[in-house]
């Protein structure tokens, strides 16, 4: 009898601590959905604040706003890839998954105090990889790193980190040759102004497609958690997961990260009114076509080869290409970054017990 009732309370023990873990795990993916906002924002508002068309506070309300809105247009496509589509769920606990989120936040963070424009999108895959590989090997050997992976998964969403800058920078020429040629020789202010405009509703579709496409991913990997922690047994998101990952990432956005607005508006190019609306429309479109396919991809790369498709229009001098090129070698490393990251948090993990 006392044996019965010790078994009971040790089950009830371990219930509570697995529920207190998938909490942590949970609020630790939330925290990364905040980040991810606030690193994210420059490629919501960089171009509307430096083109002086919405005063930063303004700019980041506006963005904010439709981050969330973007809850109620678009489906679970992208948080179904990135939760079940990416890294075998039967290999995953909410320790490898709170592995991973540390590794995404503190590339995140360090990227951030560099003021480099970096995919949190790709440092949370690239966290949450590093964090499975390393888990396999360090308890099944180095020949099982792998095993977590799905090809399928991976293969679409690396290909896309070449696609979408590349939708992006040829939209964005694109499309501001046509706007320069539909300028014609109209004074500057009074394009100024109607592009001005314009530029409200192409800030608001990018910041749109921007919520459509990373909070997903937020709400992905908490879904995750709940089917790893055994909550459900099939992947499902409920719709509250998906209130709190928007909600929590327009929070982010709403704080604002602006060391690297400054890069993104700024430094990279600079811009007019005319521009800003060509670069944000070409970008939402990119993040637009990869959401339709179910795919998670950096808005981030979207928006940055948008701007320079549209600096280079105007002439090849008018972008500063060394930046560029810096911002790529930043792109290559995030994800092997992310993932190594990941797989040391991962390691500590182990080796406390986890």
């Amino acid at each position: 009898m006392e044996a019965g009732q010790g078994d009971a309370r040790l089950r009830a023990r371990l219930m509570d601590h697995a529920l207190l873990l998938t909490g942590f795990v949970v609020a630790a993916a939330l925290a990364f959905d905040f980040v991810n906002g606030f690193h994210d924002a420059a490629n919501s508002i960089a171009t509307i604040v430096a083109t002086r068309v919405l005063k930063p506070f303004h700019a980041v309300l506006w963005a904010s706003f439709f981050n969330f809105a973007a809850l109620f247009v678009f489906g679970t496509g992208v948080a179904t890839t990135v939760g079940s589509g990416m890294v075998a769920l039967d290999t995953v606990t909410p320790v490898v998954i709170l592995a991973g989120l540390i590794g995404a936040v503190a590339w995140g963070l360090i990227t951030w105090w560099f003021a480099m424009p970096t995919s949190s999108s790709h440092a949370l895959l690239g966290g949450y990889a590093g964090a499975a590989m390393f888990n396999s090997a360090l308890r099944h050997g180095w020949g099982a790193m792998y095993d977590p992976i799905i090809v399928s998964g991976w293969s679409r969403t690396l290909a896309f980190i070449v696609i979408a800058p590349v939708i992006g920078m040829a939209l964005g020429h694109v499309l501001m040759r046509v706007s320069l040629f539909m300028q014609g020789r109209s004074p500057a202010k009074k394009a100024d102004k109607i592009f001005g405009r314009m530029q409200l509703f192409s800030s608001a579709f990018l910041s749109l497609m921007h919520g459509s496409n990373d909070a997903q991913k937020t709400a992905g990997v908490i879904a995750g958690v709940l089917v790893a922690a055994g909550y459900f047994r099939h992947f499902t998101i409920p719709i509250w997961v998906l209130w709190i990952s928007y909600g929590t990432m327009g929070l982010g956005t709403l704080a604002g990260g602006w060391r690297i607005v400054k890069t993104m508006g700024r430094d990279l190019t600079r811009l007019r009114p005319i521009g800003g609306f060509c670069a944000e429309t070409s970008a939402a479109l990119a993040i637009l076509s990869a959401t339709l396919l179910h795919l998670p991809v950096s808005t981030t790369h979207a928006t940055t080869g948008a701007i320079l498709g549209t600096g280079s229009a105007r002439s090849l001098k008018a972008v500063r290409w060394s930046l560029a090129g810096n911002i790529l070698w930043a792109w290559i490393f995030t994800i092997p970054a992310a993932a190594l990251l990941g797989g040391i948090a991962m390691e500590i993990a182990i080796l406390c017990g986890g």
